[in-house]
């Protein structure tokens, strides 16, 4: 019984990666927008805060992105969006925790697309 729950341990670590490990990885997805990063991160945030995922509203809150920026982080770090400047205003890249259900996955990117 000890080696089982063991072993679910180790799985269950195995998908906790870190925030930078997760940039090093690449986005699951990217999208663009012409509105300025502060406009669109806080949005996002607020959208995030606002969402009942399975009938819980779980802590999300924002920070610097220590190249200059934003990101809008999910409690556990579950999942993050970067927001950076560009010439045109800004681009948002979007990571997910593995093994993370689609429909979560869904929610997400539905808030991050309103808002652009």
């Amino acid at each position: 019984m000890r080696i089982l729950i063991a072993a679910l341990g180790l799985v269950i670590l195995a998908g906790c990666a870190s925030m930078n490990e997760r940039r090093a990885e690449g986005p699951a997805r990217s999208f663009t927008s012409q509105r300025d990063v502060t406009t669109v991160a806080e949005c996002v945030l607020f959208a995030w805060q606002n969402q009942s995922l399975a009938g819980v509203h779980y802590d999300v809150t924002i920070q610097p992105l220590p190249s200059g920026g934003k990101t809008v982080v999910s409690a556990g770090q579950i999942e993050f969006a970067d927001f950076t400047k560009t010439d045109r205003g800004s681009s948002v890249d979007l990571y997910f925790q593995s093994g993370l259900m689609d429909w979560r996955k869904n929610r997400r990117i539905e808030a991050v697309k309103s808002c652009l």
